[in-house]
């Protein structure tokens, strides 16, 4: 059995608009890969469940995702 290992982060600051989590899951395939699509939920070992509760596989990429959006 594979666990996957869960951040969950606030929404980040976005002057005048909300965007909600849309930055993270950009950072999260820029930096680990997936499909550019409208509504960006999964990559390459990683995915966004909702409301800003992220998965990783690797706990390494999870602990760099915190490091970037905590």
């Amino acid at each position: 059995m594979t666990y996957w290992h869960v951040a969950t982060v606030y929404p980040p600051p976005q002057p005048g608009i909300y965007v909600g989590w849309r930055p993270c899951m950009e950072w999260c395939r820029e930096t680990f890969g997936g499909a550019p699509t409208t509504h960006i939920t999964v990559g390459n070992g990683w995915r966004y469940i909702s409301e800003g509760v992220f998965e990783f596989e690797r706990e390494a990429d999870c602990a760099l995702f915190l490091l970037r959006w905590s």
